[in-house]
């Protein structure tokens, strides 16, 4: 048992390492929930089934504490498999190293969930604390549960955690305070009977057990097959294949580095799947699940400001787009770079510039945002026609294109766990509240600081008005791209130079 502390010890030690990660887990739930408690609240007034707001904020804090702590069980299995694997074979026992590894992992999901409440606390209170409180933790233990269960078997980083955070998105968003409870697929989903219990809204199907007993089968159900899993693949030994890359001119080099880069990526299902399905799936139910009542929204029209009432399925289906593009445009940046480190490094020892590197990187991150944009617009016409689809398309681009920069630069600052905890934070509290024209007729002032104000700005300026107006909102959006990339190459450059010597 001595034994066992000590190792659980040492993996708490390990993680602590990485002081920006820890900071992380408790800064990102306190913005989160902060920041995101009163817009996703006014949110689920709108489409869900729940008036009360006090209720409607509750599952926030459970939100934010099970993003970060399926994201963190993953990333703590995933990154040390082969050390637990050596460890149970020199005698510690595969139980030994599971136990410990879930002990610690559980230490990370409880202060994940703390620095949630304590935010939900300081945003609106806790009208009911127990049910928050108890409701919290326990989704933070579910997805505890799910992280550690993929990062066992999933062997690729970008894979797994993009499972974990679709799981999430599908949960949430499909879930009782977001949907309603008219969705019967719902009911499979990790958090729907934690959250009916959060909300206080019995579900009526819930039999003998009750919701709270249904969430507790499904907490301890997470642990128990995330055990299971976990010790038998500790217990199993397997070897890691790696590839190489190839040589060119400069003009043959870019080629052939975008080739290998596209090619290395093309293993990356789980990316290339959401970035066609996640489009398709948030922005047709945001034209499904949002009423017809009227919304309105500050335009320039003509060079005049005036309030037009337009519809809330439009507007919200509108903004639905760049939100869902920032989102994944912004992971692939982050994806992409931090995913060839190792390549990169291999193509400058055989010759390749910086400027080549960078424009092969680019290459894949500009193909991935055309796709996401390309299929998010095809999906948007099926229920909405912008006034100008030039102007729509042109803003939704400059978005794309941006967060792609974003994701380089913050994945190159935080690492592949930092980084993919502000990844996703900032594409929802920049696109998703401060460019937001749902709840209020215009966006905050504050938003202007952030990089999506200006692209945002022309798109919805295509999608409601007749005329262009919006000039100050695309020499914005350019001047932002234009910094942004000259960073991420500046961050390219120093990943490859030193490599060269």
């Amino acid at each position: 048992m001595r034994a066992t502390a000590r190792l659980t010890g040492g993996y708490l030690t390990e993680y602590a390492r990485r002081p920006v990660n820890l900071a992380l887990l408790v800064l990102v739930p306190l913005v989160f929930v902060i920041l995101a408690a009163g817009s996703l609240t006014d949110f689920a007034s709108i489409v869900g089934g729940v008036a009360d707001p006090g209720q409607l904020a509750a599952p926030t804090a459970g939100w934010a504490a099970a993003f970060l702590a399926g994201v963190a069980g993953f990333f703590h299995v995933l990154g040390s498999r082969d050390t637990d694997r050596r460890l149970a074979n020199a005698g510690m026992g595969a139980w030994r190293v599971t136990f410990a590894r879930l002990v610690s992992g559980l230490g990370l999901a409880l202060l994940a969930a703390a620095a949630a409440i304590v935010a939900l606390a300081i945003r609106t209170g806790l009208p009911d604390p127990t049910r928050t409180i108890v409701g919290t933790v326990l989704t933070a233990v579910i997805y505890l549960g799910i992280g550690i269960a993929i990062g066992a078997v999933v062997r690729n980083e970008v894979n797994g955690s993009l499972i974990v955070i679709f799981i999430w998105m599908l949960d949430v968003f499909l879930g009782p305070a977001m949907a309603g409870g008219t969705v019967a697929l719902n009911r499979v989903f990790p958090s729907h009977f934690v959250t009916l219990y959060v909300l206080n809204k019995p579900s009526g199907y819930a039999g003998p057990l009750g919701d709270l007993g249904w969430a507790l089968v499904w907490t301890f159900g997470a642990l128990i097959v995330a055990t299971l899993i976990f010790a038998s693949a500790t217990a199993t030994r397997r070897k890691l294949t790696r590839g190489i890359g190839a040589p060119g001119s400069v003009r043959g080099r870019v080629r052939a580095g975008l080739r290998y880069g596209l090619r290395d990526n093309r293993r990356n299902i789980a990316l290339w799947v959401l970035l066609v399905v996640l489009p398709v799936f948030f922005i047709s139910l945001s034209f499904y699940i949002t009423p017809d009542d009227p919304a309105p929204v500050e335009l320039v029209i003509r060079g005049i400001t005036q309030i037009k009432v337009l519809s809330m399925i439009n507007v919200h289906g509108a903004i639905m787009v760049p939100i869902t593009i920032a989102f994944l445009a912004g992971l692939t940046g982050m994806f992409v770079v931090q995913g060839s480190l190792q390549a990169d490094a291999r193509l400058a020892l055989a010759g390749f510039r910086p400027r080549e590197i960078l424009a092969s990187r680019l290459g894949v991150i500009a193909l991935a945002g055309l796709l996401t944009t390309v299929v998010s617009l095809a999906i948007t016409a099926i229920d909405f026609a912008p006034e100008s689809w030039l102007w729509f398309a042109v803003g939704n681009g400059l978005v794309a294109a941006t967060y792609g920069m974003v994701g380089v630069v913050v994945g190159a600052l935080f690492g592949r766990v930092g980084g993919l905890y502000l990844m996703f934070l900032l594409p929802f509290i920049d696109v998703g509240i401060a460019q937001n024209i749902m709840f209020s007729a215009a966006p905050p002032a504050w938003g202007a600081a952030l990089p999506a104000r200006g692209a945002v700005q022309v798109l919805i300026d295509g999608a409601f008005t007749p005329t262009f107006d919006r000039f100050g909102g695309l020499l914005l959006a350019v001047g932002w791209l234009i910094v942004l990339t000259a960073v991420a190459s500046e961050i390219v450059r120093r990943i490859a130079e030193p490599k060269r010597a």
